[in-house]
């Protein structure tokens, strides 16, 4: 069964019992795998879509199946970083719903008990439930962001962030689902009790069973509140430093 009914109810009583300091919970994984996952994120979309050029030619490049491609390729190079971060991160975030005597102190507690008791591979539980996750949706996100950065472009629609927001609310969206699922995995030493799951197909079959098809929406208001802004300032922040950094043209 669900724990909160909606994002407020989550908030207010995560807020009650455990302070706002479990608001906070994570932030320290968060904040050191960030930088080197976005970048081997955007290497790696960059990568591959010029490697899609160079074979299929431009046309391919610039094409919806082109785009979907390098953005779910976007996401295996930044899962390098970004899987164990969201295992640290997840379990920090649960913790005061513990039902097992196991607890930690921070990101690096976290981190280095993981690593002592399930080895490194234990920093990327569900890690392909995880890609099942990210990988569509960085896939449909790049092709929703330009495409309408391609409108955007053609009739001087600004500022250019509502391309990236807009992109990412409808992915947010769609993949909710999966993220769920994912999500429910990860935590699921916090409260075996609840989250009584043996692979993905059970964890999905269970959440229907028990809380309905919409069941595997919960939390979707969250979701797309944090991923469409962030999404929109990654992406837009990114889109202005590449053009600073291109090189000048030559004079003629």
């Amino acid at each position: 069964m669900a724990v909160y009914r909606n994002p407020f109810e989550a908030f207010m009583r995560i807020l009650q019992t455990e302070g706002v300091g479990a608001l906070y919970k994570g932030v320290g994984a968060v904040v050191v795998a960030a930088a080197p996952a976005q970048g081997l994120y955007f290497m790696s979309y960059e990568l591959c879509r010029d490697a899609i050029g160079a074979f299929g030619g431009e046309g391919m490049r610039q094409s919806a199946a082109g785009t979907f491609v390098a953005g779910a390729f976007a996401q295996l190079g930044g899962s390098v970083a970004w899987v164990p971060m969201d295992v640290v991160k997840e379990r920090l975030q649960v913790e005061g719903q513990m039902t097992v005597k196991e607890t930690y102190g921070g990101s690096l507690q976290a981190l280095q008990r993981i690593i002592k008791t399930e080895g490194v591979l234990g920093l990327y539980r569900a890690y392909w439930i995880h890609q099942l996750t990210w990988a569509p949706f960085n896939g449909l996100y790049f092709t929703l962001y330009e495409s309408f950065k391609t409108f955007a472009k053609e009739n001087d629609f600004y500022p250019m962030t509502w391309e990236g927001t807009a992109a990412g609310v409808i992915a947010g969206a769609v993949t909710n689902p999966a993220d769920l699922v994912k999500t429910r995995l990860q935590v699921a030493r916090a409260n075996p009790g609840v989250f009584d799951y043996d692979n993905t197909v059970d964890c999905a079959v269970k959440i229907v069973r028990r809380e309905g098809v919409m069941g595997l929406f919960d939390g979707v208001g969250a979701r797309v509140l944090v991923i469409a802004p962030r999404l929109a300032l990654a992406v837009s922040s990114y889109e202005y430093l590449k053009d600073w950094m291109a090189p000048a043209p030559a004079p003629r």
